[in-house]
């Protein structure tokens, strides 16, 4: 049976008398899709800032709202047309002069009270996207020993609710917290990403019913598909194998042209793998570890032109020559055309593991400025581990190279597929 569409739409100019059409939307419409009373409040005054901001600088423009549910979250939609620029006060840290921080106060309101946003242009479209996680018990599990397994092992495909959080439960017990999802630390949160197929796990047991490992994958775009573990928990390492071939053996079933880790262990069975690279973190006692990245292929590759800058050009043809992939470099070439005048950059925090990644939301003149200011405040906040991804099929994205790279930042690898084309991702030295 198809899924029925549960969201609710609205069509509205961009003016504040509908201020609170919006917020009754969201406060009547989000409690029907779980979301607690206080995150629909916060919800509520980030979709309220959001108009009141367009009314501000455009009003009157038509505003096509959508409230939408996604199991463990709720997501506000926002579609309208505006200058891309207008949006710069919802990155993580701003510079500018005291009136420009409070005429935009309202979207540095929005952007801190949500969990997450997307802004997309399409054509002189505007996609915006808010997204607001429901509350989940937090498990803090000590440390674990391993087990020694008894007779044969299978693969669980598609284990039940209390079978998922137990294994969660275990990986926590073993492995430290920059190795794991950040999602394992609320069991009940990973069920429900299961359940809405945001996410897919395969559990191990022995022949007595004893968890003996797991292992986690999910879609990074529509030909792209990224893995975390395997995770083991037992003496010896054959769930390792077994849950990595299941893992292989899963996904070239689907569309996607390419396999690659985001949390790799040292029990992946790597013999079908190629080496991407690695990338250096620096855990919280000053050590550097080397995080290996794997990728293997699913399908033929045909392969596919992408956007580059002169400034990691080599890079890239180094990288692509190494994993055997057509790319036709098509170099980014300024010719004194306009940029928006502000960038947008979206971030994701890990602050268990010191970590924070940058995504560009929208290029403008001032791209160097706005990564220097992210960066300065990230060290300053412990940050260690900061990292910037662009995908290659957008030729704005590519232009940031110089502006990236004049910040410190370092070419590390290249995600075939890890977005709308190849990803390539920056690290911070």
């Amino acid at each position: 049976m198809k899924d029925i569409d549960q969201s609710v739409s609205l069509s509205l100019p961009a003016d504040i008398a509908w201020v609170p059409l919006v917020q009754s939307v969201i406060e009547n419409g989000a409690p029907v899709f779980g979301l607690e009373h206080n995150k629909t409040m916060m919800l509520a005054v980030a979709a309220e800032e959001i108009v009141v901001h367009l009314a501000r600088i455009s009003k009157g423009t038509r505003i096509c709202f959508r409230l939408e549910p996604g199991g463990w979250h709720v997501r506000c939609e926002f579609s309208f047309k505006a200058n891309p620029s207008d949006l710069w006060a919802m990155n993580l840290v701003t510079q500018t002069d005291v009136r420009e921080e409070i005429d935009n106060l309202g979207l540095l309101v929005a952007s801190r009270a949500v969990d997450g946003f997307t802004l997309g242009l399409e054509g002189e479209t505007l996609h915006l996207t808010l997204r607001k996680d429901r509350d989940y018990p937090v498990v803090t599990p000590g440390t674990m020993d391993p087990i020694n397994t008894r007779g044969e092992l299978t693969i669980v495909r598609d284990p039940e609710p209390e079978l998922i959080k137990a294994a969660c439960v275990k990986t926590l017990g073993f492995y430290a917290p920059d190795a794991v999802p950040q999602s394992f630390i609320t069991p009940g949160k990973v069920v429900d990403m299961v359940r809405q197929k945001d996410l897919e796990i395969a559990v191990a047991m022995d022949q007595t019913g004893a968890l003996a490992g797991m292992i986690c994958w999910q879609a990074a775009s529509e030909q792209g598909i990224r893995f975390s573990g395997p995770y083991v928990f037992t003496t010896d390492d054959r769930a390792g194998e077994l849950l990595t071939n299941h893992l292989i053996n899963t996904v070239a079933r689907t569309r996607a042209m390419g396999l690659f880790s985001e949390l790799a262990t040292p029990s992946l069975s790597t013999k079908n793998f190629e080496s991407l690279g690695h990338l250096n973190r620096i855990q919280k006692d000053g050590r550097t570890i080397e995080q290996g990245v794997w990728y293997r292929h699913l399908k033929e590759d045909m392969g596919a032109s992408v956007w580059a800058h002169r400034a990691y050009a080599d890079f890239l043809e180094t990288a692509y020559d190494q994993q055997v992939l057509m790319r036709d470099l098509k170099i980014i070439e300024g010719q004194g055309e306009r940029l928006p005048e502000r960038s947008v950059f979206s971030v994701q925090l890990r602050a268990d593991a010191g970590e924070a990644t940058l995504f560009p939301m929208v290029t403008g003149e001032d791209a160097a400025q706005c990564i220097a200011h992210q960066v300065e405040m990230l060290l300053r906040e412990n940050f260690s581990n900061i990292f910037i991804r662009i995908d290659l099929a957008h030729g704005w994205q590519a232009a940031m190279g110089q502006a990236i790279m004049d910040n410190g930042f370092t070419p590390k690898l290249v995600l075939p597929y890890g977005g709308k084309s190849d990803i390539l991702v920056f690290q911070h030295a």
